[in-house]
């Protein structure tokens, strides 16, 4: 990478052979001047944005989101194009700069999580409010500076609309104090991403020309629990699969019938249970063959965290960790197996003295660099298999009733999304992440995420060096109820994207 130079007047420290100053840039204070100028217009957008319904599955929402956002990246000077998909529309924003030093291409997605309002105890899903502690906060009472620990609740106000609303904000502050900017940009808002995006890679290879650019940046996801900024090198796949344990034909009074017939709700968490041992660790064979080990970069780069367990064990309330040998950010880089959902008889008022006739569980399976969603899938029908089960793709008809005492049926969980996995230590990867650790010398470079996102449709599909961005508070609720933005990240988030539109190589 050539030499980062830029006037900043800080003290300049030495990272990885390349010249780094402590302190932003003049255009990102000018930024932030304008931002403290003008934040209740800031919050307001996003406030109008979040009350706008954006689940996945009501195709109308989906349709008055795009609409929305393509007016609000036109007023900043962007052309709009809409990519019709099977789905939702990807919106393509598109602004070019005079003798452009390359093209930055940054993805962002518009759709939000399912959610029951009746769950929601602070505002409703799109309704947002601001609480300032267990207040309500009443943005129109006065004009002096937000409190950076002001929240603002409401769906997919961090998941991922926060994020659009800051980037919006930081060409809107850089456009008003006059700074240039020198790459040419192209914004990519995915409408499915919270059902696994199923269009959007074949969306953007058959648009490749429209987003090929020198380096993409994937902005979704948490900060670090740390509250440090934070970039990411890949970012776990993820499949599953649906088994259903097959009793009776039907529901039997468990008092007449229990101890005569299987009870497929015992027969399905004792399987489940098979698939991991008392360390924790997954039973399944040849799960984690062939995982590509961690570079010495990457690993250096954990090293280098803010080590947050305890932390999280006490926010969590546990007692210890599942690997308490190892540290969290270590444990994103292996594949998981966990339970996502069971489900047999009732409970509660509606309980029933019965031996239910099927029992359901839901697994899923995170992936890491090396793995693949068919292989994994293959690796755990097998397991199945080897637990004495015989495996049926449908409802078993009654010749297999009579003579199969052990069956399941396995279906493979659709919309999850492949593994991806950039390079840390490419060039235009490095310059972006120098850009925001020059900010203030704080940065959390992360080797994977936990979490599943279309990162590989950047880096392995349109073969673009590619980041992930982090901007929103680790603990925002994102696919839960009271979801949460608070605004310090937000005014750090315009920081952030005036400091890589303005970077220089």
């Amino acid at each position: 990478m050539k030499r980062i130079v830029q006037a900043w007047s800080a003290v300049m420290v030495v990272f990885g052979g390349v010249v780094l100053l402590a302190a932003p840039s003049p255009a990102v204070v000018k930024v932030r001047e304008w931002r403290a100028a003008h934040e209740r217009q800031i919050v307001a957008e996003l406030m109008q944005l979040v009350a706008l319904p954006n689940i996945a599955s009501s195709k109308a929402d989906i349709i008055k989101n795009a609409d929305m956002l393509t007016g609000m990246f036109e007023q900043r000077g962007f052309t709009v194009a809409r990519v019709q998909t099977p789905g939702s529309p990807v919106l393509i924003a598109r602004r070019d700069a005079a003798n452009a030093a390359g093209t930055l291409t940054f993805y962002m997605h518009y759709d939000g999580q399912p959610t029951e309002a009746k769950d929601w105890t602070i505002g409703q899903p799109f309704a947002p409010v601001a609480m300032l502690g267990q207040t309500r906060f009443d943005l129109a009472s006065s004009s002096a500076a937000l409190n950076p620990d002001l929240r603002l609740y409401g769906r997919a106000v961090a998941d991922d609309k926060g994020p659009i609303v800051a980037f919006l904000a930081a060409m809107d502050g850089l456009a008003a104090t006059g700074a240039i900017v020198p790459w040419s940009l192209r914004i990519v808002l995915d409408g499915e991403e919270e059902a696994g995006s199923p269009n959007f890679t074949a969306a953007m290879t058959a648009n490749a020309a429209a987003v090929r650019a020198d380096l993409a940046v994937v902005v979704d996801s948490p900060r670090h629990p740390s509250g440090l900024p934070t970039v990411f090198y890949g970012s776990r796949g993820v499949t599953g699969a649906e088994i259903t344990i097959y009793g009776a034909t039907g529901d039997l009074h468990s008092g007449n019938y229990g101890n005569f017939v299987t009870d497929p709700a015992m027969a399905l968490t004792k399987l489940i249970a098979s698939m991991k041992d008392e360390a924790g660790n997954v039973t399944v064979k040849g799960f984690y063959d062939g995982v590509v080990p961690l570079t010495a970069s990457e690993r250096r780069a954990i090293d280098e965290i803010p080590n947050v367990d305890q932390k999280l064990l006490e926010q969590f309330g546990l007692a210890r960790a599942e690997h308490p040998e190892s540290r969290i950010e270590l444990q994103h880089n292996r594949p998981t197996l966990t339970v996502a959902g069971l489900q047999s008889g009732t409970v509660g008022i509606n309980a029933r003295n019965a031996v239910s006739g099927a029992a359901t569980g839901r697994v899923e399976m995170r992936l890491v660099n090396g793995l693949n969603e068919k292989t994994q899938y293959e690796r755990l029908v097998a397991h199945v298999r080897d637990q004495g089960y015989f495996i049926v793709t449908g409802p078993p008809d009654a010749a297999t009733r009579r003579t199969q005492p052990k069956i399941a049926r396995i279906t493979q969980s659709g919309g999850g999304f492949p593994i991806g996995k950039g390079n840390m230590d490419d060039p235009a990867t490095v310059m972006a992440a120098n850009a925001i650790r020059a900010l203030d010398q704080r940065l959390v470079q992360m080797p994977t995420i936990g979490g599943s996102m279309p990162f590989s449709t950047f880096d392995d599909d349109l073969k673009l060096p590619t980041i992930g961005l982090a901007v929103v508070n680790f603990d925002n609720n994102q696919h839960a109820i009271n979801e949460n933005l608070r605004v310090g990240h937000l005014w750090e988030a315009i920081d952030i994207f005036a400091a890589l539109v303005t970077m220089t190589r």
